[in-house]
């Protein structure tokens, strides 16, 4: 019979970093509201950017603190967010994925970031890794 494992800390006290982050989402959340997006959908994109921004900080950057830039554009029909980061290029053959109701170990930021963002594009241009979001207008075509 297998013995139980202890059960984990009840509580954790840490300094929290990187504190400029709260600066990226302000400017997403600004965006956002300015794009015409409602609480909700807004809500859903700042999750998916928290959770991109989360991944380049554990992903990219191996949980050290590294350079971040995001712009915002309004394309005809979207609203677009480009994370780009000088950490670690993005390999998909390590990456999990999850779909809606799947469950699992794993994948979840994937899902998080697609709930907020339906297109997802990324890629790597010289030293740079770009993470391309895009959620379309409201009352526009693909409406949101």
């Amino acid at each position: 019979m297998a013995t139980a494992s202890p059960a984990p800390e009840a509580a954790l006290e840490i300094e929290l970093a990187p504190p400029r982050l709260h600066g990226l989402r302000l400017l997403a959340e600004q965006w956002a509201r300015h794009a015409g997006f409602g609480d909700l959908e807004t809500a859903r994109m700042l999750a998916g950017v928290d959770e991109a921004l989360a991944n380049i900080h554990l992903h990219a950057y191996s949980g050290r603190p590294g350079w971040v830039r995001i712009e915002v554009e309004r394309s005809p029909g979207e609203l677009v967010f480009r994370l780009m980061d000088r950490g670690k290029a993005y390999d998909p053959e390590h990456a999990s994925s999850r779909k809606p109701g799947e469950v699992g170990v794993g994948g979840w930021g994937g899902l998080i970031i697609r709930e907020g963002f339906p297109r997802m594009e990324r890629k790597r241009v010289g030293e740079k890794n770009i993470l391309l979001l895009a959620r379309p207008l409201r009352g526009e075509k693909g409406k949101a």
